[in-house]
């Protein structure tokens, strides 16, 4: 059995564009079991010809890979975040030649960023990425950063924040934890089973993207190994990982 939820434009009897199915319900019977499974993505995810979209004058393509712009996941997970917000067009983003004037928000936001720090190839800690924001962008978007240590309350809360943050179609910068090293992700999305959230959907900077996907690495709690106690896989890596940070971006009103 699956329900889909859409939103329709009273006027035009239409489809909004940001209504997409939002929420995707199965029930799978096993053995006399009943088993049901949601699957939640933030509200203006689409699939277009270009991949997974935001809509924003016209589709903007969300996803940046490494080499896009040339720097660290960090910054490009932020940047994804900022296109999904709409306060930059994916060309803004990609265009190293955009020209913003300095006394505006986005000129110093783009002087952070692309000028003083050349994308910080060797990465940030969310919280100098917070300050950053609080310092150049603080009339566009407010964040907050948080840390997470080893243990199951710790990653537990992470998982509250996380649904917390997509229930409010909010995606949260997310940084996992690997033996030997660490990487920033776009969490967009999650899977809950019997109420329970079992996966978390994100966008990936160090992967390529189908253009039939919404996501392309997928975090499955609690099926890691000792202390990296969730795995992490794309199409190319099956890594045993924790959460270490977050970066939640919001967009002022």
């Amino acid at each position: 059995v699956e329900r889909k939820a859409f939103r329709i434009n009273k006027k035009t009897q239409n489809i909004d564009k940001d209504s997409r199915p939002l929420e995707v319900y199965h029930t799978n019977i096993q053995l006399g079991i009943i088993y049901s499974t949601m699957i939640k993505i933030i509200r203006g995810l689409d699939i277009t010809a270009l991949g997974v979209c935001v809509y924003n004058r016209k589709w903007q393509s969300v996803h940046l890979q490494q080499g896009d712009m040339d720097g660290a996941c960090a910054v490009y997970s932020m940047m994804m975040n900022l296109i999904v917000l709409k306060v930059f067009t994916r060309n803004q983003v990609t265009n190293l030649n955009t020209s913003f004037k300095g006394n505006t928000a986005k000129g110093r936001l783009f002087k952070e960023f692309f000028v003083k720090e050349g994308l910080c190839r060797d990465g940030f800690y969310f919280s100098e990425i917070k300050e950053k924001l609080s310092h150049s962008f603080a009339k566009e978007v407010m964040s907050s950063a948080r840390q997470y240590i080893i243990s199951q309350s710790a990653q537990a809360s992470y998982v509250e924040e996380l649904k917390k943050g997509i229930d409010d179609n909010l995606p949260l910068v997310t940084a996992i934890t690997f033996k030997g090293g660490a990487h920033a992700i776009l969490a967009i999305g999650y899977e809950e089973e019997e109420g329970v959230i079992r996966k978390i959907f994100c966008l990936d900077p160090g992967h390529a993207i189908s253009q039939t996907a919404l996501w392309n690495s997928v975090i499955i709690l609690n099926e890691g190994k000792g202390m990296y106690c969730h795995q992490y896989i794309t199409d190319k890596d099956d890594e045993n990982v924790f959460v270490s940070e977050t970066l939640k971006i919001e967009r002022k009103k």
